[in-house]
């Protein structure tokens, strides 16, 4: 998770001095709340989906080129008549149009789609930054302290936005715990995964416009 530094009013807990900075790795409290791979295993599931269904629509478009191609060949033999032979160009030229289309759906329905997700992705990401940034302020505000300060972020040159800070100094520990003490049995919670959509799912073969 690219992650920027954030600062909250307030810090966080007992064992830090009251009134002084404190860090937090954002990064790894967001993969280590037990939310994350459950919400994470929620869109893998609709990719899924999303990925099946472009496979029969694939598969669809796959038939129709072999079908497209039979009549070519069709329509190429010397033997038929010239109204005969026309009757066979304009089947040709009515399945270049469904093939045709039907390619344009699949391009349609990834780009679609893949709207859908990264907008499904980003919402999940929001809400569960939302509940661990409440978590924080409120931990920081019990404990007095005057900033939590985000350890896994990264300036815009690409360094690291704290150079050094004491490893007592830290509360990632403290915050995952307070997330997690709630969880459900790990062996209820899938491992975390990053949803991909299928690239390699696509139409290998261009209807010959001719």
């Amino acid at each position: 998770m690219a992650a920027a530094t954030l600062a909250w009013g307030g810090s966080a807990l007992a064992q830090v001095p009251s009134g002084r900075i404190v860090t937090v790795d954002l990064n790894r409290v967001f993969n280590e709340y037990y939310k994350t791979p459950i919400a994470t295993a929620k869109l893998k599931d609709t990719v899924d989906s999303y990925n099946k269904e472009q496979d029969e629509m694939i598969d669809q478009y796959k038939k129709q080129i072999e079908d497209l191609n039979k009549l070519r060949d069709d329509a190429d033999k010397p033997e038929y008549t010239e109204e005969v032979k026309k009757q066979k160009e304009k089947a040709v030229q009515e399945k270049l149009g469904e093939t045709q289309k039907t390619q344009r759906d699949i391009e349609e329905y990834k780009r679609s789609h893949q709207q859908i997700l990264d907008q499904q992705t980003q919402r999940m990401r929001q809400t569960i930054l939302s509940e661990i940034k409440d978590v924080i302020e409120k931990e920081a505000r019990d404990a007095n302290y005057t900033m939590v300060m985000d350890k896994s972020g990264n300036t815009l040159n690409g360094t690291p936005g704290i150079v050094f800070s004491q490893d007592s100094m830290d509360i990632t520990d403290d915050i995952i715990k307070i997330l997690n003490k709630n969880a459900p049995k790990s062996s209820d919670v899938p491992a975390a995964e990053t949803p991909k959509t299928d690239d390699t799912a696509k139409p290998d073969t261009k209807p010959d416009s001719n």
